[in-house]
């Protein structure tokens, strides 16, 4: 049995939102030839007939719609495609020169990092769209997650600033709540 890695994986920003692009301009060209196959249908097809749910009950003269009038003007698109990961915010060392950066850990990080600095859930979304893809970050609100994936997403310098200031801004709130209900509970004793 092979040992499994320890090592987290690495992704950067610019190629998740490539794979991202990738696969909504996949998945409109695969719509685009699925529309265009089933939009005809056949020139022998018999007219859809029907009667009025309020027609008198002596009139049994229906009318029918040919099966043209059926024919798809359109074609099926994905307006677009958004992929949401959850993660956490890590300060790693990267590259030859051992620069500090922060980065986006997709797996919950140990216990004992947990008890000297909080871990808020944070959410990196890459929404694709005709236009181009956008990149974002906000506080998740997924009670009870845990993350498995032992991956790290490197992001671009004005993001990791971003996500720098989240975590913290996170963290505080965080802090401020956990005190909060230990004196609840201080005072209901």
């Amino acid at each position: 049995m092979a040992k499994p890695e320890r090592r987290p994986a690495q992704w950067q920003a610019p190629s998740l939102c490539g794979a991202v692009a990738r696969s909504h301009a996949a998945a409109n060209a695969a719509l685009r030839v699925a529309s265009l196959a089933g939009a005809r249908y056949a020139p022998a097809a018999a007219p859809f007939h029907y009667v009025l749910p309020d027609a008198p009950a002596g009139a049994s003269a229906g009318q029918d719609i040919p099966a043209r009038q059926f024919e798809r003007q359109y074609a099926w698109c994905l307006e677009s495609l958004g992929v949401t990961v959850y993660g956490y915010c890590i300060e790693r060392q990267f590259g030859w020169e051992r620069k500090t950066e922060p980065a986006l850990l997709l797996r919950r990080p140990a216990w004992w990092r947990r008890l000297l600095r909080p871990a808020p859930l944070l959410a990196l979304t890459v929404d694709a769209r005709q236009a181009g893809v956008a990149i974002s970050l906000a506080a998740a609100h997924r009670p009870g997650y845990r993350g498995s994936i032992n991956c790290i997403v490197r992001l671009e310098p004005a993001l990791q600033q971003q996500l720098k200031q989240l975590h913290e801004a996170q963290a505080i709130a965080v802090s401020i709540k956990k005190k909060i209900l230990g004196y609840l509970l201080l005072m209901r004793r």
